[in-house]
């Protein structure tokens, strides 16, 4: 009997893992809709797998420079009341819908939607979660792997500087890359710069008057996404997103919206368990959606406008690399990453994104490079010929196209920055004249 129960242990185990492994592993497909939800899209399905150390021959990992987006988190207040209200009602609607087997959901898509429910207190907005933690620990894992001899495996407060704005996600972003790179142990003896409430660096965009008015709460910046929002295809989305749902009153925008961004935060939340709220989608509806979302971050923190106050988070980068200590590992936001990667001049598309041509192939897609816990780093290497700068997102090593070659020569990547270095001041730029 003990045998016959041993049997059975084994193969419920079996068929544990293997729905755990479906779940997960399916996700690395590209029609999967999980890596379409933007900048909710989680990172365990974007970074470099590959933590083998880099090397480069005649040439040695000397120092790191690295910023960080927070780990994946909870939703903001509005959308933790919109979890409570429309989509509580929502929930309501499709359970009544599709009651008796009459609607296209399934059985066990409607399991997940009796018990779906939203207990996030709206004291915790935006906070960390377990997922965010663990994703800061093994990021910084792999990266001290990749450069040993740039991130030591001994704190010390010579050669490492962390620091995070004053947020509880970025903070405790930090602090669980810091148990990724040492041990829980020895976490109080590190020492971690002061926030600072106005942070010029790290959050240079919050602060400059200019950008703040000419570009964020500029009406003109969110014509392309109104449009996107009002067009057939958009319309054609809510009434298809309505269809598969099984409801008969069409869903506004909002609600597909609101939909849209609680599939990415409860995919991000949980490896292992499915968010209702994705059941409405499929590839080319979810691919809808991220286009909307791209429209929005390209207009306000990519390439529709100018992002010439980036220059402050890249000035403090060649300044690291000539005074600075060995690692720096600086903790920021979403619109700290695009807007650096646009200053660097990266997945630039050839034409502007606008509404009423979608870019099938662009390379600004915000589920590839912000996802929660993206990053950029920047490796400094000595090497027989000179220094020499390497440059990584999302772990994965990307040429600048200003460089020739992946690994870039410092003095080339000077000259081509030298503004950046030597003309780049807040008050100047962000002064409203």
């Amino acid at each position: 009997m003990k045998q016959c129960h041993d049997i059975i242990f084994v193969i419920s185990l079996s068929l544990i893992v293997l729905f755990c492994y479906n779940l997960t592993a399916s996700a690395l497909k590209s029609d999967d809709i999980r890596n379409h939800l933007g900048t909710r899209t989680p990172y365990r399905f974007k970074y470099n797998k590959d933590d083998n150390k880099i090397c480069f021959q005649n040439c040695k990992d000397d120092k790191i420079w690295m910023v960080l987006r927070h780990g994946t988190r909870l939703p903001n207040d509005k959308d933790i009341v919109g979890m409570n209200t429309i989509l509580k009602q929502l929930k309501i609607d499709i359970l009544l819908k599709n009651q008796n087997g009459k609607g296209p959901l399934s059985k066990e898509q409607l399991d997940w939607f009796e018990n779906w429910n939203n207990n996030t207190p709206l004291a915790k907005e935006r906070y960390l979660t377990i997922e965010g933690q663990d994703e800061m620990i093994l990021l910084a894992e792999r990266m001290q792997k990749r450069f040993p001899n740039a991130i030591k495996k001994k704190y010390n407060n010579e050669t490492f500087l962390f620091r995070y704005t004053a947020t509880q996600r970025a903070q405790q972003s930090a602090r669980y890359f810091t148990i990724g790179l040492f041990d829980s142990n020895k976490f109080q003896h590190i020492q971690f710069e002061p926030a600072l409430e106005v942070d010029t660096t790290l959050r240079f965009y919050k602060h400059c008057a200019k950008w703040q008015k000419q570009v964020k709460k500029n009406p003109d910046t969110y014509k392309e996404v109104t449009l996107f929002g009002q067009s057939k295809v958009m319309n054609d989305t809510l009434l298809a997103v309505t269809k598969k749902l099984g409801l008969d009153k069409t869903l506004t925008l909002d609600q597909v919206v609101l939909m849209y961004r609680v599939c990415g935060y409860e995919t991000s939340w949980h490896k292992y368990m499915k968010s209702p709220w994705c059941f409405g989608f499929d590839e080319k509806t979810i691919k809808v959606l991220e286009y909307f979302e791209d429209l929005k971050k390209y207009w306000v923190d990519g390439y529709g406008y100018t992002q010439r106050a980036a220059c402050m988070i890249m000035k403090n980068m060649f300044h690291t690399m000539s005074n600075g200590p060995s690692a720096t590992f600086l903790f920021a936001h979403s619109g700290t990453i695009l807007k650096l990667l646009t200053h660097l001049q990266l997945y630039k598309p050839q034409c502007p994104l606008l509404a009423d041509a979608v870019d099938e192939g662009r390379p600004w897609r915000t589920s590839d490079i912000d996802c929660f816990a993206s990053n950029i780093a920047f490796v400094l290497f000595k090497c027989n010929d000179g220094d020499k700068i390497l440059t990584l997102h999302q772990e994965k090593i990307v040429k600048l196209p200003m460089c020739d070659t992946e690994l870039c020569p410092m003095a080339d990547l000077e000259k081509q920055f030298h503004n950046t270095i030597h003309n780049c001041n807040f008050t100047d730029i962000c002064s409203i004249d």
